[in-house]
């Protein structure tokens, strides 16, 4: 992870925030603000100054706690709006 890191910082990215997908599970996100629409189908975060939707199907908030944020189901897309 620390190498992820330094590339980041090296790019000029917020390295404090950032999006994991993690295939047949689901995916982790960091400073999470809030979450603005929440369905099996899709799910829509503020983070950073952006909005993230995430849809796919059997969607589910599995934690949220101080901005970490994960989601279980099965992802078929990411978007930045």
């Amino acid at each position: 992870m620390k190498i992820l890191q330094q590339l980041l910082k090296e790019a000029g990215a917020d390295t404090g925030c950032s999006v994991t997908l993690i295939p047949s599970f689901g995916a982790y996100f960091t400073s999470v603000k809030s979450v603005e629409e929440y369905s099996p189908e899709k799910i829509t975060l503020i983070m950073c100054g952006n909005r993230i939707a995430i849809v796919g199907e059997g969607l589910v908030i599995d934690k949220y706690f101080l901005g970490d944020f994960s989601i279980k189901g099965k992802i078929t897309g990411v978007t930045v709006e």
